[in-house]
């Protein structure tokens, strides 16, 4: 069965209801009338390694294996990645942003300069200007949060732990400070853009072995395709629109909605669950395929079978409208999502 899963996919009733559109009709029909199930409550890093019988070092080893996927040698050497971000300080929190893929000559300056300043003890790799690689001497025994946890939050509870983890965050404070002056940075400022002040670490691990899975995987992020094709899977770039050549059995990934949500772009959520409604999803109902829909960080999952359209006496949820004005939260001021200041 096809199995489609689809981060904060729950939380579309809220959504909808706080912006104030319209119902989309047949996501109402997939709620309302599939069959719904407890999912284990997990992060998309776990479910995918999972899925795909990478083990778990002290983090999933994902720096070792997108170097590899990228074409370099991560030989028997730990690797960190360490991916170019944003923070800002909100009174008593220190809040990370992610960033549009950064320029690659932007991206060769820096990591020059990181690696000029502190040597082999700190000199990132670019697998891609959005996503870098450190080469780290020893085994570090320290525990990290993926980006895509930490994106939108608080930073202090999610900085790396362990035995190895002061020396660490006292490094990240000196990269900090080399970052801010950089000249570019200034320009970036100058420009209105987010500066790249700051690199979060995680996903640190030796190689694994390589995998042997025929399963086919369909998704936009690299780092997911670079683990399938670690594993032995099929890994292919996701298809604008649902067609009967897609694998019955493949893993598809649709996690555009949620970046989105991560960000605080409410538009471009909007825009990627029409997307998903109208490409995908009406497509199937129409060709009567069963398929499941998992939202891993919400720990749910919705089966879907042909005969479930039958259910004419179940019907979506219509939440209590509610009047809140949702923006996507200032850059460079302490606004929530609601439009109130810190």
């Amino acid at each position: 069965m096809l199995k489609i899963v689809f981060p904060e996919f729950a939380r579309t009733d809220a959504m909808l209801d706080l912006l104030g559109e319209p119902r989309l009709p047949r996501l109402d029909l997939l709620l309302a009338r599939g069959k719904r199930e407890a999912a284990a409550q997990t992060d998309m890093e776990s479910l995918l390694c999972g899925e795909f019988g990478i083990p778990r070092q002290r983090d999933w080893p994902i720096a070792a294996i997108t170097l590899s996927a990228a074409g370099g040698q991560a030989g028997e050497d730990f690797w960190l990645r360490a991916d170019p971000v944003h923070v800002r300080i909100e009174r008593d929190r220190v809040i990370l942003s992610e960033i549009p893929e950064p320029d690659p000559d932007e991206t060769r300056q820096l990591c020059e300069a990181l690696g000029v300043h502190f040597g082999e003890a700190f000199a990132p790799q670019p697998l891609r200007p959005g996503a870098w690689v450190v080469r780290i001497a020893e085994e570090l025994e320290i525990f990290t949060t993926p980006l895509s946890q930490a994106a939108g939050q608080h930073i202090d509870p999610l900085l790396p732990a362990g035995r190895d983890a002061l020396q660490w965050r006292r490094l990240l404070n000196e990269i900090q400070m080399l970052l801010f002056s950089h000249p570019v940075n200034q320009a970036r400022e100058a420009r209105g853009e987010l500066a790249i002040n700051s690199v979060w670490l995680w996903g640190g691990g030796r190689l694994p072995q390589v995998g042997q899975c025929a399963r086919s995987l369909l998704c936009d992020q690299p780092d997911w395709r670079a683990l399938a094709q670690h594993a032995g899977a099929k890994p292919d770039m996701l298809p604008k629109k649902w067609s009967p050549d897609v694998p019955g059995e493949a893993l598809v990934i649709f996690d555009a909605p949620q970046r989105h949500l991560r960000r605080g772009d409410f538009e471009s959520w909007l825009t990627a669950m029409r997307d998903f409604e109208q490409n995908w999803l009406a497509p199937l109902l129409a060709a009567g395929r069963s398929f499941e829909l998992v939202d891993p960080l919400q720990g749910m999952k919705l089966v879907w079978r042909s005969a479930y359209r039958w259910k004419f006496w179940r019907h979506a949820p219509r939440p209590t409208r509610q009047t809140f004005n949702l923006q996507p939260p200032a850059a460079d001021a302490s606004v929530d999502a609601f439009g109130n200041r810190y």
